[in-house]
């Protein structure tokens, strides 16, 4: 499947982590939503691929171009670009942007064999970005394993850590419930469906300090039984983590469907939450009769964890399209983190900050991988990245993380690998359980302390 191809499908079916419901162009989105990179996106992919497969090679440079614009210059459509530009004859173009595609560590064609690179063979940089190309498929491998899960049927979505009695809990899509892993390593159902009305159940969220358990819920057929009268049904759910009490339930009444998918906590309490669906971002505080605009629907394609920045009101948003939005709690508009041209941002799944440094679980892109990267002093802009962990064995699709004190645990082999389009979870062969991964810290730790100026 070509980079464009599998954009398009990400638009089309993509339930799986973004819980993105989308029809032609995006007709889920607002009404109120004026012409954006939201909405010309989907259109402006399709219509490139269709050049690009007819070998109108002038109209699909131009339909990339149009793709790289869109999106902060993403390197896998720059892969593509360059395959173009060798076609039409423009060397060096083509060889400065293999070169940038070549160092954004995204898998690429071999470079020994892609006919659409003949004509770039006899350059002697050729053989340099072919150099570089091989070196960088090398694993990494940055982590330790602490802990296999026994279900391989959960699709384990998200963790939480509980530091009162070191405890994890990992959501279950498919299963419609929340596991608790206790410190021993013991495991056990924590929140099941036949305990309280839960579909199935993708990011959970503990507030130890008020004894609370955030966990939302999202209606799909990846968590039977599904009725599709209830699709695009999503809730917020708020458990006291001690009784296991629901103690509230937050909806939107708008009419229109909803997917609300990751979390992340503010150190006051308030929980913000994506939404893959409408393109929102809310806010949710411990006595809040509702949901709070945080990023208004349709200003992003499909929002996922978001990262608040300490001492600011200021909270990352990657966006699994495009990269990473800087956004406001008091809602004003969004902006995009400033980043090397060749490091992607795209298919960014879990997002966290610590210090200066900013960890991505990155699973929509091939490979799937784990990213550190540096702010710099301002936190305005990512000045420095590397991939920890990558094409290691076990990996599987990693989704999310949680910090435990100093150390960050990641969830992977999550099992969304054996989810079709349609939402069916395969069962022949079964699967291997998801895994705990203990991230390798590397670089200086004086990043990992450091604060971004307040604001």
């Amino acid at each position: 499947m070509t980079t464009l191809d599998r954009l398009r499908v990400t638009f089309a079916s993509k339930r799986a982590r973004a819980l993105v419901l989308l029809t032609s162009s995006l007709a889920l989105a607002p009404a109120c939503v004026a012409e954006s990179w939201v909405t010309e996106l989907p259109a402006a992919a399709q219509q490139a691929n269709e050049a690009c497969k007819a070998g109108q090679l002038e109209e699909c440079r131009t339909g990339v171009r149009r793709l790289i614009a869109l999106t902060d210059g993403r390197p896998d459509f720059l892969c593509k670009l360059a395959r173009t530009e060798a076609r039409l004859g423009a060397q060096p173009q083509a060889l400065r942007d293999l070169a940038t595609c070549i160092r954004s560590g995204l898998a690429f064609d071999n470079l020994s064999t892609e006919p659409a690179l003949d004509t770039l063979r006899a350059s002697p940089r050729f053989a340099e970005l072919q150099a570089e190309a091989t070196r960088l498929v090398a694993p990494a491998v940055d982590f330790s394993k602490r802990l296999v899960l026994t279900d391989p049927a959960l699709i384990a979505e998200d963790l939480a850590y509980d530091p009162t009695d070191h405890s994890f809990y990992i959501s279950s899509v498919h299963e419609r419930k929340i596991v608790r892993v206790a410190a021993d390593g013991s495991v056990s159902d924590f929140l099941t469906a036949a305990q309280t009305p839960l579909w199935g159940v993708y990011a959970v969220a503990v507030d130890s300090e008020r004894g609370i358990l955030w966990a939302t819920s999202s209606a799909g057929a990846e968590s039977p039984p599904f009725d599709a009268v209830e699709d695009g049904k999503s809730a917020v759910l708020k458990f006291d983590l001690h009784s296991r009490t629901l103690l509230a339930r937050y909806e939107l009444a708008d009419g229109r469907p909803h997917g609300f998918g990751d979390v992340a906590l503010e150190p006051g309490g308030a929980l913000l939450v994506s939404d893959g669906i409408d393109g929102g971002v809310y806010v949710v505080g411990p006595g809040s009769a509702g949901l709070r605009v945080v990023v208004a629907p349709g200003a992003m394609h499909s929002p996922q964890t978001p990262a608040p920045i300490p001492g600011t009101a200021q909270v990352l948003v990657p966006d699994y399209s495009r990269g990473i939005a800087v956004a406001n709690l008091e809602g004003r508009a969004i902006r995009w983190l400033a980043h090397p041209p060749e490091l992607a941002l795209f298919g960014i799944d879990g997002l966290y900050l610590r210090g200066r440094t900013l960890i991505a679980v990155q699973n929509g892109t091939a490979p799937e991988r784990v990213l550190l990267m540096t702010l710099d002093p301002s936190c305005s802009r990512i000045t420095a990245w590397h991939t920890a962990v990558a094409r290691a064995p076990g990996l599987g699709e990693p989704t999310h993380a949680a910090f435990v004190g100093a150390d960050l645990y990641l969830l992977v082999n999550s099992g969304w690998d054996r989810v079709s389009d349609a939402g069916v979870l395969s069962e022949a062969p079964v699967g291997t359980p998801a895994e705990i991964w203990k991230l390798r810290w590397t670089g200086p730790a004086a990043l990992r302390a450091a604060s971004c100026p307040s604001r």
